[in-house]
This record gives C-alpha cells, sequence and structure tokens, in this order.
C-alpha cells in the first residue's frame, strides 16, 4: 500500500514538474533585453542626441541612403584579467634568470570616447537621413 501511494504521488510531482519548467522557460525568454536603446525614436531622435549620449561612433558607413553610425559594447576595465607571460633574460657570465611579467591585453588602448555616458551590451546601427535624424535602428 506504501509504495502505491509513493509511486502516486511520484508521478504527479513529475506531471506538474514538466509544465512549470516550461512555463519558466517561456517567461525567461518574455524578459529578456531588447536589441536596442528604447530612448532612441526612428523619425525624432537626432545624431546629436546620440553622440552626446553614446560619443562619436565606432565606424560610419557611408550610403546613399545615408550615414550608418555603428556602436560597438565597450567592456569595463574591471573585468579584463590581468595577464601573465614567462620571460626569460640572459644574466652575467652565460646564466639565464626567469620570471613572469604582467601584459596590458588592450596593448595600451585608451577609450576616445571619453564622454561616454553609457556602456552598450549589443552591437547597434544607426542609420541618419541628410539632416542627421535616425531613419533606422537595428542590432545585427
Amino acid at each position: 500500500m506504501r509504495l502505491v501511494r509513493t509511486g502516486i504521488i511520484l508521478r504527479s510531482f513529475v506531471q506538474a514538474f514538466l509544465p512549470a519548467v516550461a512555463l519558466l522557460g517561456l517567461l525567461t525568454a518574455c524578459v529578456s533585453a531588447p536589441d536596442h536603446p528604447d530612448w532612441i525614436r526612428v523619425g525624432v531622435t537626432t545624431k546629436d542626441e546620440v553622440i552626446t549620449r553614446y560619443g562619436q561612433p565606432d565606424w560610419v558607413i557611408a550610403s546613399l541612403e545615408g550615414d550608418t553610425a555603428v556602436y560597438r559594447p565597450t567592456t569595463s576595465i574591471s573585468s579584463v584579467p590581468r595577464l601573465e607571460i614567462p620571460i626569460a633574460q640572459a644574466g652575467p657570465f652565460g646564466a639565464a634568470t626567469t620570471g613572469m611579467q604582467s601584459i596590458d591585453p588592450g596593448l595600451g588602448v585608451k577609450d576616445l570616447n571619453g564622454k561616454t555616458r553609457e556602456r552598450l551590451r549589443k552591437e547597434i546601427r544607426i542609420r541618419y537621413d541628410d539632416q542627421g535624424v535616425v531613419q533606422e535602428l537595428y542590432s545585427p
């Protein structure tokens, strides 16, 4: 009798667990971040407003339809791991000394967009018309 009750409880748990996992997956998909910032409005936001918020674009693609500014995500300096490489140096009388030397993974590159206030998580491309008004916004 006890085995029958345990089997019924286990079966009902499994039957309730699978739909709960499926529902959780659907809710997680709905909560994902948008591909582009919601403050940029097509036909309203200007190039100057975007530059004030993000700084100069990383690339500008010129075309007949208008210039497209490309903004790539930037990494935080604190998140860059410290890297070390082994080194060997010649010493006196033919002896060699070994050690570790830290290297900068960014090769000393400095952020040229010093006025940037926001960091992007994903690359965005913004196409402007001749007057500098946003005509299209998308993420590749």
